[in-house]
């Protein structure tokens, strides 16, 4: 727990004339702990550090939703939208509070795992209640609305947040489709190729790296990305993880748009 010293007064008795200066630790409070930002800029309070991981639901009891939670960011899809938004939990009623914007999967192409989200964003507002169902799953369930349509949804931990991660996991090839991915290590990190069979066709190169250990977590930076249908960028940040299928999943987003990827294994270097 964070302490803070805090000097107070003290009077001792027997000497009333005498007035002391003593200095005493205090806790500070844990749910202001400032030391982590979400990418808005706003201070993300450790109550709301413990819904990180990865969540599958459902909006209205029809949708495949999938959501990343990572320290107080939100990043996700289903077949109708890209997401991507804030979230806040408070302990003492468990309740969180997610604020996302909510853009069309304007192309996608499912046999090559790939879903590209943009456009005018629809604003969605979740209200809900978490409970645990095992001493390693939770379950969030409540009701939302946007400007379109209001009903409930419901989330489950997947279970796979706390599987390690390191790059001997995700060294090897990787394939969806007419897409090939290849990733080295180099170090303390990694570094990824993607290239697609046809002629002309589109690629990217980035880096990938551990976030921490214990967390099902990796970090990814595309330094460009090209010939490709959609989002043709550089300088693209984003999130990849092991799901529970030993797929390798990517988050990317840079401005207004996202893309998510899929990728199975064709072979590795490492467990």
């Amino acid at each position: 727990m964070n302490r803070m010293s805090v000097c107070v007064p003290l009077l001792l008795s027997g000497l009333l004339s005498l007035l002391l200066t003593a200095c005493i630790s205090v806790s500070s409070d844990p749910a202001t702990d400032n030391s982590v930002s979400n990418d808005q800029g706003d201070p993300v309070t450790t109550t709301t550090l413990m819904l990180n991981g990865l969540w599958d639901g459902q909006f209205d009891q029809a949708s495949t939703l999938r959501l990343l939670i990572w320290q107080g960011n939100v990043f996700g899809k289903d077949e109708t939208y890209g997401y991507y938004g804030t979230i806040e939990y408070n302990n003492s009623e468990s309740r969180a509070v997610l604020s996302l914007a909510a853009r069309s999967i304007s192309s996608s192409d499912e046999a090559n795992g790939w879903y590209y989200a943009s456009g005018t964003a629809v604003t969605y507002d979740l209200d809900g209640l978490l409970f645990t169902v095992t001493s390693s799953n939770d379950t969030l369930v409540g009701d939302y609305s946007s400007t379109t349509a209001t009903g409930s949804f419901t989330l489950s931990d997947d279970g796979s947040w706390s599987t390690s991660a390191s790059l001997s996991k995700v060294a090897g090839q990787w394939s969806t489709g007419d897409y090939e991915l290849y990733v080295t290590t180099n170090g303390s990190s990694g570094s990824l190729k993607g290239i697609a069979a046809t002629t002309g066709g589109c690629a990217f190169n980035g880096t990938l790296s551990v976030i921490n250990g214990s967390q099902n977590l990796y970090a990814v930076t595309l330094s460009e990305r090209k010939n490709c249908d959609v989002f043709n960028k550089t300088d693209v940040s984003g999130f990849a993880t092991l799901n529970n299928n030993g797929e390798l999943e990517f988050y990317l987003r840079k401005d207004s748009e996202q893309l998510f990827l899929l990728f199975s294994p064709v072979s590795s270097s490492g467990s």
